[in-house]
């Protein structure tokens, strides 16, 4: 057997823009709902172009059959990829049954934005909804995703929520928390968070590191930064997990060859 590795790749699309997709040797097949993205996380490599526009039905579902075409087989799905699926809500709705049609399991990720429409998704037959957060407090969430819907709302909505979800769904929901060097990575960042997530024990809270993306500042902390912020929030009862192995290698996050093609669309 060789060595496990990801496979990333991009799509075509007919207006000369591109998709990019991540497959995870897990199984995972990761899928961009999105030209561009207009949430502007400075971390992210998607969407420092801006957004060009929403994709089809027909083009999520070509990202699918191109994996399959290169002879990847996916088991899941997660619209983690390039873009906000909430900006493409009226999609992303059509594309989870024909998922289920498919025998793929979908999860998805969201930056909450706009809150209006997270409803829609927290209660639709999906196996996992993330909110990338990467902060616990105010002033790092708009720095951190200044795109993002305004802190103190979004967790009066999951408050407000909360009650109206089964425990089996309280469980298929979590929390992205990208450590960032210098940013979020403080214990008081991560006190204040843990706060925040008291009134939700069954929220999962994954912490994931940094993917390179070149002329980026970012960076996740060393291995013994990321290890003092597991103990310190597995110690206040937070269940915490790390993230995997697939997310953690050089091909585990998209919007490096998205730029790519853009530039070299530009410069032809």
């Amino acid at each position: 057997m060789g060595a496990e590795k990801n496979t990333k790749f991009t799509l075509p699309l007919a207006d000369n823009l591109a998709v990019e997709a991540v497959y995870y040797e897990s199984g995972t097949l990761c899928l961009s709902s999105q030209a561009g993205c207009a949430v502007g996380c400075p971390f992210c490599a998607s969407g420092s172009a801006g957004l060009h526009r929403n994709l089809s039905l027909a083009e999520l579902t070509a990202q699918v059959e191109a994996a399959r075409q290169r002879g990847l087989h996916p088991r899941r799905i997660t619209l983690s990829g390039i873009g906000e699926p909430l900006h493409n809500l009226q999609t992303t709705l059509a594309f989870l049954p024909w998922c289920r049609q498919q025998g793929l399991d979908v999860s998805l990720t969201t930056t909450a934005h706009p809150l209006s429409r997270l409803p829609d998704l927290l209660h639709l037959p999906h196996n996992g909804l993330m909110i990338s957060l990467h902060a616990g407090t105010a002033r790092t969430h708009k720095q951190v995703i200044p795109g993002g819907p305004p802190w103190e709302d979004l967790w009066t909505l999951l408050s407000r929520e909360w009650p109206l979800l089964s425990r089996r769904r309280r469980r298929k929901l979590g929390i992205n928390y990208l450590l960032l060097e210098g940013v979020n990575d403080s214990p008081q960042e991560l006190t204040a968070l843990v706060d925040r997530l008291k009134p939700f024990p069954e929220l999962t809270l994954h912490l994931l590191v940094c993917n390179p993306v070149p002329g980026s500042p970012f960076r996740s902390p060393s291995q013994e930064g990321i290890g003092a912020a597991y103990e310190l929030l597995r110690k206040a009862q937070v269940n915490v997990r790390r993230a995997n192995r697939w997310r953690q290698m050089e091909e585990g996050g998209c919007g490096t060859l998205y730029v790519r093609h853009l530039a070299q669309t530009q410069r032809a």
